[in-house]
C-alpha cells in the first residue's frame, strides 16, 4: 500500500464504538438493593426495636437442659430463623431467607439475608458464617433439628467449610416442657398468642412461602416476597419475646397459670433446682384440674422423699392417692410406710391397692409379710424397730 493509500485510510470518518449494553437490575433489587461485599453482593434487610430483657445464661442452661449454655455470653446471643422451599430438608431444600437477629447497643437487630436466586448462595452463606463465629450460642424455634442442619448442609453443598458448632437452645422443645400442660398445640404461632398477646394479622400459611419463591423465579415479582420478609421478621421477634418470657417465668418473675408451674416444676426437676421444683410444685396444687393437682402431689412427694422428709412426702402422697387413683402410687406408699417409715398397717393398706400393678407371687408375700407385722404390734410382739 502506497503513501496516498494510507493517507486516505486516515481521512475516513471514524467508526463509533458499540455503545455497551445497560446492565440488568436483579429483580430482586426492587424489594431489597444489593449491598456490595468480598462474596459478591448480598440482598439484606436491617430492623431495629427495642430488644427485651433476655435471661441470665443459667436459665438458658435449664430451659435448654443444656450445661454448655451455662457459659454463653448473653449479649452475644444469635437469634436463627429461615424460610424454606419446603419442610423435608435435605439437599433438595434451599433457605431462600435466612433471619438473624441480636442485640446491639440494647437494641435488637435484625438482619434478613434473602437469596436472589439458586447458586447465589456465597454471600448469604458468608455472612451467616460471620454471624455465627461472632455467636455465644444459637437460640431458634425448632432450628436445632431443621433450620441449622439445613444451612450446614448448605455450606457442604457449596463447598465452604461451616462455622464451628455452638450450644443451641430450641425454643420449640423449652416450650414444650413448660407449656404441656396447659397448651396442647405448641406451634410459634399458637405460644405467641398463649404467652406474648400476639395476634397476626393477614400473616402468610405455611405452605404459601415456598410458593412465594417459586413465583418470583417464574414472573420476577417480589410482592410476595415482601410478604414473607414480614412473616420471618415476627417469627424472629417472637423468639427473642418467648425467649425472655420463659426466662422470667423460670426466674419467677412473671405470673404463670398452674398449669405452667407444674411444666416449670418438671424441668427444675430435671435440671436438679429442686428447691425452686417444690415452689412451682406447690403453686400447681392451686389448679382446678384434678389431674394437675394430683401431678403436682406426686412430683412434691417424690422429692420430699429423695431429700428424706419422709412424713412430708407420704403426707404429699396421701393426698394425691385419692385424685388419680394409680395403683403405682400406692405400691410407692406400701414401700414408704413398710421399709422408711416402719408403719405397717398403712402399708397393709395401699398394699392391698397395689395388687393391679405388682406381680403376683410378690404381691402375696407382701401382704403376708405386713399382715403377720400388723398381728404382733397387736399382740405387743412388735420388734424395735416397729
Amino acid at each position: 500500500m502506497d503513501f496516498k493509500a494510507k493517507l486516505g485510510l486516515l481521512a475516513r470518518p471514524a467508526v463509533p464504538a458499540p455503545t455497551p449494553a445497560p446492565q440488568r437490575t436483579h429483580p430482586l433489587s426492587a424489594l431489597i438493593p444489593p449491598t456490595p461485599t468480598s462474596a459478591g453482593p448480598l440482598h439484606v434487610v436491617h430492623t431495629r426495636s427495642t430488644a427485651p430483657r433476655l435471661p441470665l445464661a443459667t436459665a438458658l442452661a435449664a430451659l435448654g437442659l443444656d450445661e454448655a449454655l451455662g457459659g454463653a455470653d448473653v449479649e452475644r446471643l444469635l437469634f436463627l430463623d429461615t424460610e424454606t422451599t419446603g419442610l423435608a430438608g435435605g439437599a433438595g431444600t434451599l433457605p431462600f431467607l435466612v433471619g438473624l437477629a441480636f442485640v446491639e447497643a440494647g437494641a435488637l437487630v435484625v438482619e434478613q439475608l434473602h437469596l436472589s436466586g439458586p447458586g447465589a448462595e456465597r454471600p448469604v452463606l458468608a455472612r451467616l458464617h460471620e454471624r455465627v463465629s461472632a455467636a455465644s450460642a444459637l437460640v431458634s424455634f425448632n432450628g436445632r433439628s431443621f433450620d441449622w442442619p439445613l444451612l450446614r448442609t448448605r455450606f457442604v453443598m457449596n463447598r465452604l467449610a461451616p462455622p464451628a458448632q455452638r450450644p443451641h437452645l430450641d425454643l420449640l422443645h423449652a416450650s414444650r416442657r413448660v407449656l404441656r400442660h396447659w397448651q396442647r398445640e405448641t406451634r410459634l404461632s399458637t405460644v405467641e398468642r398463649a404467652v406474648l398477646d400476639v395476634r397476626r394479622v393477614a400473616d402468610l400459611e405455611g405452605a404459601q412461602v415456598p410458593q412465594a419463591w417459586f413465583d418470583y423465579l417464574r414472573t420476577g415479582r417480589v410482592a410476595m416476597l415482601a410478604r414473607v420478609l414480614t412473616h420471618n421478621l415476627q417469627d424472629l421477634r417472637s423468639t427473642v419475646q418467648l425467649l425472655s418470657w420463659l426466662g422470667r417465668a423460670w426466674d419467677e418473675h412473671e405470673p404463670v397459670p398452674p398449669e405452667v408451674s407444674l411444666g416449670l416444676g418438671e424441668l427444675a426437676e430435671r435440671a436438679r433446682h429442686t428447691p425452686k421444683a417444690e415452689r412451682f410444685f406447690e403453686q400447681a396444687t392451686q389448679s382446678r384440674s384434678v389431674e394437675v393437682q394430683a401431678r403436682a402431689l406426686v412430683a412434691t412427694g417424690r422429692l420430699l422423699r429423695r431429700r428424706g422428709a419422709l412424713e412430708l412426702a407420704a403426707a404429699a402422697w396421701e393426698r394425691a392417692a385419692p385424685l388419680c387413683d394409680d395403683p403405682s402410687l400406692h405400691l410407692a406408699l406400701a414401700r414408704l410406710y413398710e421399709h422408711r417409715l416402719r408403719d405397717a398397717p398403712s402399708a397393709e393398706r395401699h398394699a392391698l391397692l397395689a395388687r393391679p400393678v405388682e406381680a403376683p407371687v410378690a404381691h402375696a408375700r407382701r401382704i403376708a409379710r405386713l399382715s403377720t407385722k400388723r398381728q404382733l404390734r397387736l399382740a405387743g410382739c412388735a420388734p424395735a424397730r416397729w
